[in-house]
């Protein structure tokens, strides 16, 4: 299983050109292997969020997209153990309390997260491919 963080999904959707090589192949090969690309239900908030404040811009409605992002992705719900291990997390590790859900989701699931988020890669909490 690998893990894809909002930004990953958006784009995986949206703009695929926008990943990165090692992404892309990170995700052909799961595909591949019989696996659908996995998110955090986190990512269903982010995603409706960043369009409610006008940061995701869309072509239709942001209904549709995360219907087609809920299509697209198996999803992993919120747990009390992924909460923990988010809360747990050094406090220089991110300020961003829903990628340290995120994160903390592929610590649970000890599976890669693709990501983009430098301050991720820097804090070596998990595997981060980008």
């Amino acid at each position: 299983m690998i893990l894809l963080d909002t930004h990953t999904a958006i784009w995986l959707v949206g703009q695929p050109a926008k990943l990165s090589k090692n992404a892309r192949a990170a995700i052909e090969k799961g595909m591949l292997a019989g696996e659908r690309p996995t998110c955090s239900v986190i990512s269903l908030y982010k995603a409706g969020y960043a369009a409610h404040r006008g940061r995701l811009h869309l072509a239709y409605p942001i209904e549709g997209f995360i219907q087609r992002m809920q299509e697209q992705f198996d999803w992993l719900p919120l747990s009390a153990e992924i909460a923990l291990k988010a809360a747990n997390l050094s406090a220089t590790f991110h300020g961003d309390p829903m990628d340290r859900f995120i994160a903390a989701t592929a610590i649970v699931h000890r599976c890669p997260l693709i990501t983009p988020d430098r301050r991720i890669h820097e804090a070596g909490v998990c595997k981060a491919i980008w």
